[in-house]
């Protein structure tokens, strides 16, 4: 099931606007700070850091210690996850706000990246996080990015769901009516949310779901490659 998802936001009109977002320090749950003070002072959801735990319990199962998530915007818990461990984090976004990030030197890397149109910078010895962005993606284009991880080789992906659907965000999609009516603000069209059956036909011709952990009312998908030797069978 996939229901279309809304947002108001302060000062951002029309369509979905990151680089914009990233910049507006008016839209505190977006903006990305500009000195590195500002950016560790920043208060972490307890939801983010449940998370980030989850990912290191389980790296620490896997032999592999190399990291890149794709879509990072703040980066919180890639933080999180890099102050935990000892692993090589390298944090992305398609926006040239990633390399704030960068000047921070809090990662190993950040690097400006498009998924859909870059070629894949990273290898099978990499483990990926795809943080709360699927979203973005039509069916086809997160189809398409699955693709292109598996081709690769890319072995184990952890998939957190920007809007899983359920109960709980059909609420929200309805108190997102409501602001947009007393604030008389258009709302802004955020992509889709969809339900767990729903992700798994994206991405089930090449990977399995190994664990699903329960985080409040979202969660994390640990995925699994199908069959590594059938990797680089395409040409990217």
């Amino acid at each position: 099931m996939k229901l279309k998802h809304f947002a108001v936001f302060n000062n951002l009109k029309g369509s979905l606007d990151w680089e914009k977002l990233r910049n507006d320090s008016n839209e505190a749950a977006y903006f990305l700070p500009n000195t590195k003070d500002e950016y560790l002072r920043m208060p972490i959801n307890e939801y983010y850091s449940s998370l980030a735990k989850i990912i290191v319990n389980e790296i620490d199962n896997i032999d592999i210690k190399d990291i890149f998530s794709i879509g990072s915007g703040k980066a919180q818990i890639e933080y999180l996850i890099k102050k935990n461990s000892d692993f090589n984090v390298i944090v992305s976004d398609y926006n040239d706000s990633v390399l704030r990030l960068k000047q921070f030197g809090i990662f190993n890397d950040a690097v400006v990246f498009n998924v859909l149109k870059d070629k894949l910078p990273m290898n099978e010895n990499y483990v990926i996080i795809f943080p709360r962005i699927d979203t973005e993606f039509t069916d086809k284009q997160l189809t398409d990015i699955f693709e292109k991880c598996w081709q690769i080789g890319i072995k184990y992906i952890f998939f957190i769901p920007a809007q899983l659907l359920n109960y709980h965000i059909f609420i929200s999609e309805i108190k997102t009516i409501i602001i947009s009516l007393i604030r008389r603000e258009k709302r802004v069209f955020c992509g889709y949310s969809r339900s767990k059956s729903e992700f798994i036909k994206l991405w089930n011709k090449y990977y399995n779901l190994e664990k699903e952990f329960n985080v409040g009312h979202g969660g994390i998908f640990l995925l699994k490659i199908i069959d590594a030797s059938l990797k680089n069978i395409k040409k990217l």
